[in-house]
């Protein structure tokens, strides 16, 4: 009978006892009268295969960078160190040596951000700067505009947060842009037509 401290009624939650199974595989809760069945995860039957050493027996055979005794039979995927099979694990689809992993480990700890495009002060740069050269708002006013939409659910600047603000003005400058060019299109092609 399969009975321990996580195995528990799926009803009342109580601590299946011994005499509440009627088989390895079923039983019912004494004090709830719930009826169960236990299906075990095929994993807990199997049996892991483990990991024995070879021993060294000549002196040209290559040994383990970790134990001595023990003879070498793969490489580390990222520092290339001889290790043998206890030394050898599986990680992310790679062999590699316990040091490496240890080091995959603290470097998949969260870093700090150092910085951050703001798309505010981009966005508003593109906008006005090229005023001073009024031609050339032709290509810029669309893309101040464009990076106005894209930036309005982007992360603001570290130090200073958000400042939609800056979105908004440089959307409304780049749309007056805009505005301007269609008018003298417009304005151009109905004096070309007289």
């Amino acid at each position: 009978m399969i009975t321990g401290p996580a195995l528990r009624c799926p009803k009342c939650r109580r601590k299946l006892e011994a005499h509440m199974w009627h088989s390895a595989t079923a039983g019912r809760c004494g004090p709830c009268l719930a009826e169960f069945e236990f299906v075990p995860f095929p994993a807990l039957a199997a049996a892991g295969a483990a990991a024995a050493p070879q021993a060294v027996l000549a002196a040209e055979e290559s040994v383990c960078f970790f134990h001595a005794e023990n003879r070498a039979e793969a490489v580390c995927a990222d520092c290339g160190r001889l290790v043998c099979a206890v030394c050898a694990i599986d990680f992310g689809g790679r062999r590699v040596c316990p040091r490496c992993v240890a080091g995959a480990r603290e470097s998949a700890a969260p870093t700090a951000v150092r910085q951050r495009a703001t798309f505010d002060g981009a966005a508003l740069s593109v906008a006005l700067l090229p005023l001073l050269l009024w031609p050339f708002t032709f290509v810029t006013a669309p893309f101040a505009l464009g990076l106005a939409i894209y930036g309005w659910n982007k992360p603001g600047s570290i130090v200073r947060g958000p400042r939609r603000w800056r979105l908004v003005l440089a959307g409304v400058i780049a749309l007056a842009q805009i505005g301007g060019w269609i008018a003298l299109i417009v304005a151009a092609t109905s004096a070309a037509r007289r």
